[in-house]
């Protein structure tokens, strides 16, 4: 029996890994591996769009993004509580994950202060605020110096369409395989994305136009019901994956 790569249960699956963490406990092994899982799926859809939003806004001044995504990943997104907190939040997953980075940036911030503070004593830090280092100045508005940028944002959202649309394409390829059928993501994959016209690929195959447009048809419904499953796996709601997956097509300029 083929195995079916767009289980209706997708969309609990982060779910599922927090009431698991949840039940086992913290310090459980089942409680550990289930958050492990979480941090696993959640770091590979989320490197590259947290990635793209450090280096894009005011946050590239603290350093390496792959660094500070790194450290985000491991000292808030692993800690107990925060995709519980998500969870009763109802914000998209995106927009938690970004708000994280961008509130684990002005916690650096504070940090570095703090360290720079405690090298001197009373006195030293008073001259140090006197000669404008600013250290001071900065512990008290780090929440200041950090400001979303439109371009940084707008990085973010094109980079997670992308992995969002990356997970459509692999399920889909996935499925075609169990079944038998890679001829036909072949066929979409050369058209749709390599630009390639039918008449070429039909003679290339040995198909028909009329095949290798009905090839092209049926993966491209496949891939935007996959779209479907993998926005819904985001935590999604009912009523908004439609308006998500649009916004994802539109932000890949139509997918």
């Amino acid at each position: 029996m083929p195995v079916d790569h767009f289980p209706s249960t997708h969309a609990t699956w982060i779910d599922a890994q927090l009431t698991i963490a949840e039940r086992a406990g913290s310090h459980t092994e089942d409680g550990l591996s289930a958050r492990r899982a979480l941090q696993q799926h959640l770091m590979q859809r989320y490197h590259e769009p947290l990635r793209a939003y450090v280096r894009g806004s005011s946050m590239r001044q603290l350093g390496d993004a792959d660094e500070l995504v790194g450290g985000f990943f491991a000292d808030r997104v692993g800690a107990h509580g925060f995709l519980a907190d998500w969870r009763e939040s109802r914000m998209p997953l995106r927009r938690w994950l970004m708000n994280g980075i961008s509130f684990y940036g002005r916690g650096v911030i504070r940090d570095r202060a703090r360290d720079r503070l405690r090298q001197f004593d009373s006195g030293g830090s008073a001259e140090l605020a006197a000669a404008g280092d600013g250290s001071a100045t900065h512990a008290g508005n780090a929440d200041d110096r950090l400001v979303d940028d439109r371009n940084a944002v707008r990085a973010f959202d094109e980079a997670w369409a992308l992995e969002i649309l990356n997970a459509a394409h692999e399920l889909v390829h996935a499925d075609l395989a169990e079944r038998g059928k890679l001829d036909e993501y072949d066929v979409f994959r050369r058209h749709v994305i390599d630009g390639v016209e039918y008449a070429v690929i039909g003679t290339n195959l040995g198909l028909t136009r009329q095949q290798c447009a009905n090839m092209v048809r049926r993966v491209s419904e496949r891939i935007r019901e996959a779209l479907r499953e993998v926005v819904r796996g985001e935590g999604v709601v009912t009523e908004d994956v439609e308006r998500t997956v649009r916004e994802v097509e539109e932000l890949l300029g139509g997918g």
